[in-house]
């Protein structure tokens, strides 16, 4: 019973090497995956970032990517974690003794030969004999420790190729975040076309493009970017005009008696604004009025009704009503001088 005993620890021994062992790998494979789909990440951004891909060249890199990273994650951490809850085919006894008897030189033909042994007994009418002969072999061997033979600390040295990348996205995201982020979108929206952003863009007050009917409107352009334009242009009614540059960011245009809505594009080189319009405001005006005039009782004169009159001498205590027909206007106020 003994025998038999000492012959299940020491598979047990073996088992927990063989987990060691899968752990190990699984260690490893996560660092070398780490490594290689950081690397990989950070070069088709960088790539896409200087270069600006067609979309089918967008979608053949981020599918390149989408395969390398699961062949890498399948082959170095998937199959060791399925390996290490003894799932699917993995290392013998055998071959874990091996592995072990490399480690411990003098360990490694007495391991070998107990599980050859006990094999034999398996087999062999006359067991007792055999089961003792494990027993004396699996003695001499049974305060190896066979997890040492695997250092998981010497992962460590595989650092070197997972850490750098991993700490120059961590810098890039803290510094320049939109370099990794615009360029991630683009080539997971790989179905969209993406145009090149302009070096400079126009900043117009659109909320202040409007001007009274057949006034005069000073336009201002503001320049925001890397690299300024020496001249501007404005586009309106098929005519092109150059706008009057006031210091390095700024032009200014005058649209001069505006009678209607005019819709216009900023353009230099090849950067153009939106289409903007500049709203026309239709003139208030006052077509004609009527003033009624309602007399007191002690002048005797009848209630009179006047067109378009606007110089009035009337008695004290005249009660006086105007109505005005207007045009383009909500709201009509009155002044009288000293009231």
């Amino acid at each position: 019973m003994s025998e038999k005993n000492n012959y299940t620890q020491l598979i047990e021994k073996l088992d927990a090497f063989i987990r060691k062992f899968y752990l190990n790998q699984l260690i490893r494979g996560s660092l070398y995956s780490l490594a290689l789909l950081l690397v990989l990440f950070l070069g088709l951004n960088f790539l896409e970032h200087y270069f600006y891909f067609s979309s089918d060249v967008r979608k053949v890199m981020f599918w390149s990517f989408v395969g390398i990273s699961a062949l890498a994650l399948g082959r170095w951490i998937f199959e060791p974690l399925l390996h290490y809850f003894h799932l699917g085919k993995v290392i013998s006894h055998e071959q874990a003794a091996t592995i072990v008897g490399n480690h411990f030189g003098d360990v490694k033909d007495k391991l070998l030969n107990v599980l050859q042994l006990k094999h034999q007994a398996d087999q062999h009418p006359d067991q007792d004999l055999l089961f003792a002969s494990v027993n004396q072999k699996t003695e001499e061997i049974k305060l190896v420790p066979f997890k040492s033979a695997i250092d998981l600390g010497q992962n460590r040295k595989y650092l070197k190729y997972s850490l750098p990348p991993l700490l120059l996205l961590i810098l890039i995201l803290f510094v320049n975040s939109s370099l990794i982020t615009d360029s991630t979108l683009r080539l997971i929206e790989n179905d969209r076309e993406f145009e090149r952003p302009a070096p400079f863009r126009f900043v117009v007050d659109k909320e202040n493009l409007e001007v009274i009917q057949y006034a005069d409107y000073d336009l201002k352009v503001k320049v925001d970017g890397e690299a300024l334009p020496n001249d501007i242009f404005i586009d309106f009614d098929n005519v092109q005009y150059r706008l009057t540059k006031e210091d390095a960011s700024t032009f200014l245009y005058k649209f001069s008696n505006v009678a209607k809505n005019v819709d216009f594009r900023l353009f230099s080189g090849k950067v153009a604004s939106e289409s903007l319009t500049l709203e026309v405001l239709k003139k208030p005006n006052i077509t004609s009025f009527e003033v009624k005039l309602d007399y007191p009782a002690y002048t005797g004169r009848p209630d009179e009704d006047l067109q378009s009159v606007g110089d009035l001498v009337i008695p004290e205590g005249t009660n006086i009503n105007w109505l005005f027909d207007a045009e383009n206007t909500e709201n009509l106020f009155i002044r009288f001088d000293g009231a």
